[in-house]
């Protein structure tokens, strides 16, 4: 039989592609524009190389830190003249630049790929800052043209339908649109002549608004359960498409005015991809168990990361006809004002600050007033619906006994869908996995939907938390709000029994152990090596934000560096930063102590004590720099569970290198070891974590050795797979439980 998985977001979203003919027409009308289009989104970015002419139009998509070099620029070694930004970011494929061989070209033109915009706005009061209100002379609504070379936010457009102003044909609109004219606002998407891939449209923004709370959903957080790396590019890896312009806008923002069309969506061939939203641990751990035989088969439910308002009834059957007959999902597609107050207000503003012990508490915060829990409840019955649906359609009404007929929901997006899904399918086997923290109940009971948000997790017959702790937590929240009956394993409430454990997730390590040894790891290893030499390098990936305590990392490193001036020249501190910032007076203190730590060299112009990367890297050059590691510093103030962890153990099997972890991680509790494992430290203890940067450099080889084997056998053991077999087994256990109890 098969397993329903209910997830917010589905594993696979859809890519709407510019038409062949559009590209023709492109061709023929201006074919020189062919060789000058740039091929990537950042500033400085190569066109495409002299050798591919208007006769061969090979154009890529590939990510803003992507450099094309023509094969006769290509250097053959790796300089320490170069800054850190131009090592990581001009240099794509090093193996292919030092051989001259260069970067192979598709067999036909990429198509230019578009998605809609989300037609929300002012009807939306739930942003801690107000958005801006829009003027516009043409009165037009859902499409914009933007040209800045910065990242910028999403703007929120109003939701009346603009005037239909379509041009007679792509002649007329070539001279009526010109570089440098008044943006203009059609509905439904966002043409984009942004040169930042990762750059969403927006208006002009006052100082001192904060952009973050308007940000696209899908783009503003890590992924759910905080995990980055290894499980985030697996979905990278497969799809290969480094061009898509985020929620609206042209993967070549050079051809933008061309294809002007208000019902593009209608017209526009589309495809089904894998999505990089989402939980990517969640995703390789289902596809790995089918893979192998421990699943027979499941279904996914949820919804595809894009807004949905503007394709048509037809469109959307279209779409979620194939998902469910090739992807084995059943899409929900909710309307853009339930989306965003679903994801954007209650869970991103309310739910998951409070989960992670920051509640919201500016005086200007609107978090706590209703409107946005409305949103919440209708997403939440959406998802339960076709989560019923599709059970009853795949297995029945009535055969509950089989191991495999079971409805597993994840995380704190769909924390009422249990209870939902046990009120319409009383006697099925359901389990819930919350991928991050649970707090203390004198911080969960600041919520004022408590009891609502309880009440539908206690629908399960088994709810599994990453730590002993959050279990701990969940069942002193719900003796305490609740007045439910807690004993070691159950919460027993109305009438009912709730199973409560610990089945952290896991990696894939020997996935993982494939790809480091691979040659493209393998040779960013050797540029490593040659770029900074004997300097001992301590690395560290987080999004610039509190939560992460980069802050305290640095004063801690700072101590570390004052008190044994020795290290000053010899180790590298490389702050990798993903996504983008949403505090500006934080980003500022951050600066200014890195600012200092980099003056402490007694020549600065040649050592840089720390190096920070102020956006993402590739995955293979990230790789390579936990092997060449010396050590690995998770600093965060709070975290469901940090998997860059895991990743680190399996990546420095050569080396051995300590990890330094932040007693606030899930991981914490892992991988300590009884003392044997990972250097815990207390960020806000920087005496004793300046104490650790040094003990971890100074540790022998067989303390290395003895503490990674530690961890090693605990990442090979509490896998991806383990995960999945041990969450069902405890389902299946949990409901045997159950009914054998109701007949007593």
């Amino acid at each position: 039989m098969t397993i329903i998985v209910g997830s917010l977001f589905l594993p696979y979203t859809v890519h709407f592609e510019i038409d062949r003919n559009h590209y023709e027409f492109l061709q023929k009308e201006d074919s020189a524009k062919l060789e000058t289009i740039r091929i990537s989104g950042g500033q400085d970015d190569n066109t495409i190389p002299p050798s591919l002419t208007a006769s061969q139009p090979h154009l890529l998509n590939n990510s803003s830190s992507v450099s094309i070099l023509h094969p006769n620029n290509v250097t053959n070694s790796s300089t320490r003249s170069e800054t850190p930004d131009e090592f990581f970011y001009n240099k794509r494929n090093p193996r292919s630049q030092r051989e001259g061989v260069p970067d192979s070209y598709p067999a036909s033109p990429a198509l230019h790929y578009i998605q809609p915009k989300p037609r929300v706005g002012n009807k939306i009061e739930s942003s801690i800052l107000d958005p801006k209100k829009q003027t516009d002379p043409y009165n037009s609504t859902g499409l914009k043209i933007n040209r800045s070379s910065t990242n910028l936010s999403i703007s929120t457009p109003n939701l009346s339908r603009p005037q239909n102003i379509r041009a007679g044909s792509h002649s007329k609109l070539h001279n009526e649109v010109t570089l440098g004219s008044r943006p203009h606002q059609y509905c439904g998407f966002t043409i984009q002549g942004n040169n930042s891939l990762n750059s969403l449209v927006s208006e002009e923004t006052p100082s001192g608004v904060n952009n973050s709370a308007m940000i696209p959903s899908s783009f503003e957080d890590e992924d759910e359960d905080g995990l980055i790396g290894f499980e985030k590019n697996y979905n990278n890896s497969v799809s290969h498409n480094r061009g898509l312009a985020p929620y609206g806008g042209f993967s070549k923002p050079h051809i933008e005015k061309y294809f002007w069309d208000d019902d593009i969506f209608n017209i526009a061939p589309w495809s089904v991809v894998p999505s990089e939203s989402g939980n990517g641990s969640l995703n390789k751990a289902i596809d790995l168990s089918v893979k192998e035989g421990i699943l027979q088969q499941n279904k996914w439910v949820g919804i595809i990361a894009m807004p949905s308002d503007t394709i048509s009834e037809k469109i959307r059957q279209d779409i979620a006809s194939k998902l469910d007959s090739e992807y084995n999902c059943e899409a929900v597609f909710p309307d853009d004002i339930t989306f965003e107050g679903h994801y954007k207000s209650f869970c991103k503003q309310i739910l998951w600050p409070t989960l992670h012990y920051q509640i919201p508490d500016d005086p200007k915060s609107k978090a706590f007033e209703d409107h946005s829990w409305g949103h919440y409840v209708l997403m939440n019955q959406l998802v339960a619906d076709k989560l019923v649906e599709t059970f009853v359609a795949t297995n029945g009404d009535c055969n509950f006994d089989d191991s495999e007929n079971v409805i597993w929901v994840h995380d704190y997006h769909l924390l009422l869908v249990p209870r939902m899904v046990r009120e319409k399918l009383p006697k099925v086997k359901i389990g819930f996995f919350l991928h991050v923290s649970f707090p203390s109940s004198e911080v969960f009971r600041c919520l004022a939907q408590r009891t609502e948000l309880l009440e539908g997790m206690l629908g399960a017959d088994v709810i599994s938390f990453q730590t002993n702790e959050y279990v701990r937590h969940f069942k002193q929240t719900c003796n305490k709000i609740l007045k439910a009956e807690v004993t070691d394993d159950k919460v027993a409430y109305k009438n009912r029994t709730t199973i409560v454990n610990t089945i952290p997730v896991g990696i894939d390590a020997p996935s993982l152990e494939k790809k480091i040894h691979s040659d493209s790891v393998l040779e960013w290893r050797r540029l490593i090596r040659e770029r900074w030499g004997e300097q001992k390098l301590i690395i560290s990936r987080d999004k610039l934000d509190k939560l992460r305590g980069i802050k305290q990392k640095l004063l801690a490193y700072e101590k570390f560096l004052n008190q044994h001036p020795e290290y000053i020249d010899k180790t590298v501190l490389i702050q990798i930063c993903i996504g983008s910032g949403s505090d500006p007076s934080y980003e500022s203190e951050v600066m200014k102590i890195i600012s200092r730590i980099n003056s402490l060299p007694e020549n600065i112009s040649v050592i840089q004590p720390v190096v920070l990367l102020q956006k993402d890297i590739e995955f293979d050059q990230y790789l390579a720099l936990q092997c060449e590691a010396e050590s690995f510093v998770v600093s965060s103030m709070r975290e469901g569970l940090n998997l860059t962890c895991h990743e680190f153990i399996t990546a420095t099997e050569e080396k051995k290198s300590p990890l330094i972890l932040s007693e606030f991680t899930g991981s914490a509790s892992l991988l300590y070891c009884e003392g044997e494992g990972a250097l815990l430290i207390n960020p806000w203890d920087l005496k004793k974590f300046s104490e650790a940067f040094y003990e971890s450099l100074i540790m022998s080889k067989e303390e290395k050795k003895k503490r990674w084997e530690n961890c090693h056998h605990f990442v090979l053991t509490q896998n991806s797979k383990h995960w999945v077999t041990n969450c069902l087994e405890s389902i299946n256990n949990a409901w045997s439980l159950i009914k054998e109890e109701s007949r007593k």
